[in-house]
């Protein structure tokens, strides 16, 4: 897969000197920061789309195996992975419903409180998020970031995130 596959060819800069996307979706205005997260949002949704749906997973599918293999033990639960993922209870049922059917996680009474229900990857569910987080893992290679610029992404998306989470403290 080359980086064009997988990010889309590199754009040069249109008249006004934003990116030639801006010109290309119609922001009239320019792209602010929200226009640009939300044209990176969508270009890394399709992506993500892409990589798992081969594995016959969604997003969300992997999300919840990949958020149960590195939960403390391998073990999540439900109410856990829908704070951690931003879902409601009745999705993340549904969510769960359709994994268990599939044979890639187990639900069981939690050992230390009956009245609780814990999720854990099945064999076959471990090895599938293996294999998916090594396809992200790849793609992410090959957009070739250099390690300083790289750096310098994770701590401003990281500081990105942390204004934006609701209910932190300000």
């Amino acid at each position: 897969m080359t980086r064009t596959d997988l990010a889309g060819p590199t754009q040069a800069a249109g008249p006004a000197g934003e990116p030639r996307w801006v010109d290309e979706v119609g922001l009239t205005g320019g792209a602010g920061l929200l226009a640009r997260l939300v044209r990176l949002n969508m270009l890394v949704s399709t992506a993500l789309e892409g990589l798992v749906e081969p594995f016959g997973l969604t997003v969300a599918d992997y999300l919840v195996l990949g958020t149960i293999r590195h939960s403390p033990g391998g073990r999540g639960a439900p109410s856990r992975l829908c704070r951690v993922l931003g879902r409601t209870s009745g999705g993340m049922t549904l969510t769960l419903d359709r994994l268990a059917a599939a044979g890639l996680v187990h639900r069981a009474p939690d050992p230390t409180d009956r009245r609780r229900v814990v999720v854990r990857l099945t064999d076959v569910g471990d090895a599938l998020s293996r294999g998916v987080n090594d396809r992200l893992h790849e793609w992410e290679d090959a957009l070739s970031l250099p390690a300083g610029l790289r750096a310098e992404l994770d701590h401003t998306l990281d500081t990105l995130i942390d204004a934006v989470t609701p209910d932190r403290p300000r």
